[in-house]
């Protein structure tokens, strides 16, 4: 999709600069210098980013699944001082680098998105019984199975596109290729993310992240909401648009697509 496709798409559907910013994590000033011409020649993964959201967004939002996103983020009415991420605003605008969140002090925990900070609250009990359960039950399936795959949880660094703007520390990490693994996390795109919902992250996790990974080239993607005791699974076909997605309760069996045969019930375990 050229640029004056997409502000043409832009317009059929009536989107705002600030609406387009907020699901792809794209600051408004840069997309405004896209689409006026201002910007030459940008970043193919913000083009990437600005054209899957345009592409996808429609009656249903992103998949069909996807009201579960709009529904969740409109209960979660939180306010900034509450917020789980909080973006840093600098006094002077700027953008920060991985260096930048290896330099916070200790016990600081933060994302960077496009070069931008978010800072991450310290995760519930339940949060926590739920990422446990899930990782016993991938890494003794992985084990089992012979498989090659590693499986991380946080503290783990994803560098999703292999450069210094953009480090995210997801809930579940499994990363098939060894290539991709150094000392400091995983550089490019895992193969399989899971984020666990608090109410302040729906948009984080649901949007930005959502739209992120895809771009990135996660090949398998899980949303787990322990209020609703739901999880959306999304699964990004390799060299294709489609997506495939899957809502379930924490009493389903819910299948794994990077595993055909892998199956858990939350239930069972929390």
């Amino acid at each position: 999709m050229t640029i004056e496709e997409m502000k043409e798409r832009k317009r059929e559907l009536g989107l705002s600069n600030e609406f387009l910013s907020r699901i792809s994590g794209i600051p408004v000033p840069t997309i405004q210098k896209i689409f006026s011409g201002k910007t030459r020649s940008p970043r193919l993964a913000t083009v990437k980013a600005l054209e899957t959201v345009l592409t996808d967004y429609g009656p249903k939002h992103l998949t069909a699944d996807g009201f579960f996103c709009e529904l969740r983020a409109r209960q979660a009415r939180v306010s900034e001082a509450q917020a789980a991420y909080a973006i840093r605003k600098p006094e002077q605008e700027r953008l920060y680098s991985v260096e930048d969140i290896y330099a916070l002090p200790d016990g600081i925990r933060a994302e960077l998105i496009d070069g931008r900070i978010y800072y991450m609250a310290t995760p519930t009990k339940t949060h926590q019984e739920i990422n446990g359960e899930l990782y016993l039950a991938v890494a003794n399936y992985i084990r089992s199975h012979g498989g090659g795959c590693k499986v991380f949880i946080p503290p783990f660094a994803v560098r999703l596109f292999a450069d210094d703007s953009n480090h995210v520390e997801p809930d579940l990490t499994v990363v098939c290729n060894p290539d991709k693994l150094d000392e400091r996390g995983c550089v490019g795109a895992p193969d399989w993310v899971v984020e666990i919902l608090s109410p302040s992250s729906v948009k984080m996790d649901c949007f930005i992240k959502l739209i992120k990974y895809r771009v990135a080239g996660v090949r398998e993607y899980w949303i787990v909401d322990p209020e609703s005791r739901t999880i959306v699974t999304y699964e990004f076909s390799s060299g294709s648009d489609q997506i495939v997605t899957g809502t379930y309760s924490f009493d389903d069996e819910v299948p794994g697509s990077l595993y055909p045969d892998f199956r858990i019930r939350l239930s069972d375990v929390l």
